[in-house]
């Protein structure tokens, strides 16, 4: 698993590492007194956290859904459901993980929309950034092995792909993944299991296929 997730994040653009962590005290402070404001209707607040959060955040919501257009309307609504229910948030300092978790879920719904869709032939996304189209660099033996990794998880449920690409693709801890899923951790690592399973197969048959041509070794 290690090795494929180092693989990846070789391949990917822009990788994320949690981006708010490693800032200051000030600034967390300053995004704390942002959240109160916030809850009480204060437009300039509202306009400094969508500024904070909206990049990184809008960033992952891409690679996730693979389709920049729908990241952007999963980026309006989180923020229109965050912004409404403040009231509900009992630790300011806990603001990005919680619009994360606002996210995740808007994503998982969109899955299951995008599968019905696609069961009655109505499905028009267009794929514009799925794992093998932010690979970088060109390389034919990446791009084909994140083509397969996609296709494996597509036969995966939508929680069980959101959780893997949480984890081995933005890098966050299990925690993370759990909060974010709205999830026990042992539900999260369950769901990463279940998904690595399948990713496990296209991974051995791209090995099979390297032996084959006689190439290794």
């Amino acid at each position: 698993m290690l090795g494929l997730q180092a693989s990846l994040v070789a391949a990917l653009v822009g990788l994320p590492r949690s981006e708010a962590r490693g800032r200051d005290s000030d600034a967390r402070g300053r995004e704390i007194l942002w959240v109160h404001e916030a809850r009480d209707g204060a437009r300039h607040a509202q306009a400094a956290l969508y500024d904070l959060h909206a990049p990184p955040l809008l960033r992952r919501l891409t690679r996730l859904l693979g389709r920049a257009d729908e990241a952007e309307d999963v980026l309006h609504d989180a923020f229109l459901t965050a912004f409404g229910e403040l009231k509900e948030l009992r630790d300011d300092a806990n603001f990005a993980a919680w619009l994360n978790r606002i996210a995740v879920h808007l994503v998982h719904r969109r899955f299951r929309r995008r599968t019905l869709l696609r069961r009655l032939g109505m499905d028009r996304g267009i794929d514009d950034a799925s794992l093998k189209q932010l690979a970088v660099g060109g390389d034919p033996s990446i791009t084909l092995q994140l083509s397969r990794i996609a296709g494996a998880l597509e036969k995966a449920s939508s929680a069980e792909r959101l959780a893997w690409m949480l984890r081995l693709v933005e890098g966050c801890s299990l925690q993370e993944v759990a909060e974010a899923c709205s999830c026990s951790l042992a539900t999260a690592k369950r769901r990463i299991a279940a998904a690595q399973a399948r990713v496990d197969l296209v991974v051995e048959l791209d090995s099979a296929e390297f032996d084959s041509t006689g190439e290794h070794g």
